[in-house]
């Protein structure tokens, strides 16, 4: 999915949930109700607490602003509550600038493969200078009116030109392979610098009761986990009125878990059950 389509997806449900106007009220399948002025006020309060918790970009990071719904919604299936959460990006500049270079690496051995060698280059200029000639020459029997002439200088031309064309064919096929592998290599050594978190007020663990998770051990993070998807979800604490704070963390493994370890300081515990 392009980025211009996930941008566009977005803004459908940002204003589908901010217009309360049924939230895909389709997939309720007890309809909807309208929510109380009070759980609006307890929603909105919950997410400015999520939205403190945000740590700051550590060094070499940088931190996109966080999204959040400036209105608390106005209607929820029946059965639930307002859900609060936000969504923030972290960047890491300096693994934004290694992919940079790497790429710059690889592109630059790309290239040089491309290159013709010194007698292939001289072969494949003269074809191609013969070729020209014989172009001009044609063109000139032309304004001389001598048709048959004119085509057989074309056609001699066209063969200069093919046979020139024929060596960078060659030279391109046998370093095919080579180029191939290192285009692999490129893509495999990409690390995404991007890491997007999910901060949440709802126990995340119950959405994965059935489905094989993977426990992992964080600096001040009481439980973590991962799950198929390869997201890493982690337990924030609980919010000012008792409910479980988890944070869905996706990125690089290594990425993910250097920012993790973020809302593993009491600063940000103390953020989301403070309000």
């Amino acid at each position: 999915m392009t980025k211009l389509i996930l941008r566009i997806t977005w803004t459908i449900v940002y204003t589908l949930l901010i217009s309360g106007a049924g939230i895909l009220f389709a997939d309720c399948p007890e309809g909807a109700r309208s929510t109380t002025e009070a759980e609006q006020q307890v929603y909105l309060s919950s997410v400015q607490a999520l939205r403190a918790a945000i740590p700051n970009a550590p060094e070499g990071w940088e931190l996109q602003p966080v999204k959040m719904f400036a209105n608390a919604p106005s209607s929820v299936c029946k059965g639930s509550k307002p859900v609060a959460s936000v969504d923030a990006t972290y960047i890491s500049a300096a693994e934004r600038k290694q992919n940079e270079e790497r790429s710059r690496q690889y592109d630059a051995r790309i290239e040089a493969l491309r290159k013709l060698s010194p007698e292939e280059q001289k072969e494949a200029d003269t074809l191609y200078h013969q070729g020209s000639d014989l172009g001009y020459k044609s063109i000139a029997e032309l304004k001389n009116k001598n048709q048959a002439e004119a085509d057989r200088l074309r056609a001699e031309a066209n063969k200069a030109y093919a046979a020139s064309k024929a060596i960078q064919r060659a030279h391109m096929d046998k370093v095919f392979p080579q180029i191939s592998a290192i285009e692999d290599e490129k893509r495999a050594a990409y690390v995404n610098p991007e890491v997007h978190v999910h901060l949440i007020v709802r126990d995340v663990v119950q959405d994965q009761k059935a489905v094989k998770s993977e426990p992992v051990q964080l600096e001040g993070v009481t439980r973590a986990y991962y799950t198929p998807d390869k997201t890493l979800s982690i337990s924030v604490g609980t919010s000012a009125d008792g409910q479980p704070v988890w944070a869905q963390i996706q990125g690089d493994r290594k990425q993910a878990e250097t920012i993790a370890r973020l809302f593993g300081h009491s600063d940000s515990k103390r953020a989301v059950a403070s309000r």
